[in-house]
């Protein structure tokens, strides 16, 4: 069949209808591109999960710079001193205080604990000496897997991505709780760590 040529009048008309669609088609992605452009961005102050996710990244970030540069100006033993205080300062803030004072048994009726369910907890005594590690976690009370750091502040990093020195704050939180379990001195080694390359964080404690 032959094809009759489009009168002027159809072929406005056609060209009306396409153009119509063409700029219906215009319009919708003006308005898609302008939902992406106009969500809102996580500014500083918002109480939003974006935000603090934003600002666990920057702590991230921060937290590495400042124990290099600690590192590299402060001495060794001060900066002992300064995390250990530190450690301390955090257990006591996320534990109820001593109902009472631990009594002069109070080391005997310990060791009777750790010989009967103490190596689920992570405890070993020989002599005098005590045997840690943390194998659960303090904020959920629950077992934690190896090669997990359980300070928040550092559950995301691998061995070696932390100055060791930032371990040195466990040490004034194991010698804090024990200090209070058993109502006395006690000098805190740490033995390994998950920072510095261990499966769990794990300390020798002797009685001053």
């Amino acid at each position: 069949m032959a094809h009759r040529p489009l009168g002027r009048k159809e072929f406005l008309a056609a060209l009306g209808k396409g153009g119509a669609c063409m700029c219906a088609a215009a319009a919708g992605m003006r308005s898609a591109l302008a939902g992406q452009t106009a969500a809102p961005a996580s500014k500083p102050g918002d109480p939003t999960a974006e935000r603090a996710a934003k600002r666990m990244e920057f702590v991230d970030g921060w937290v590495r710079r400042f124990f290099a540069a600690l590192d590299q100006t402060v001495d060794e033993p001060t900066r002992r001193n300064l995390m250990a205080a530190n450690g301390r300062a955090c257990y006591a803030a996320h534990s109820e205080p001593p109902k009472k004072t631990p009594g002069p048994d109070a080391f005997e009726k310990f060791k009777a604990w750790v010989a009967q369910q103490g190596k689920s907890r992570g405890y070993a005594i020989e002599d005098d000496v005590i045997s840690f590690e943390f194998v659960g976690s303090a904020e959920t009370g629950r077992a934690a897997p190896e090669s997990v750091c359980l300070c928040p502040t550092a559950e995301a990093r691998k061995a070696g991505e932390l100055s060791p020195t930032y371990c040195l704050c466990s040490v004034g939180y194991v010698r804090e709780m024990h200090e209070r379990i058993l109502g006395r001195s006690v000098e805190v080694e740490l033995v390994d760590s998950v920072l510095r390359g261990g499966k769990r964080c794990r300390f020798r404690l002797t009685l001053a």
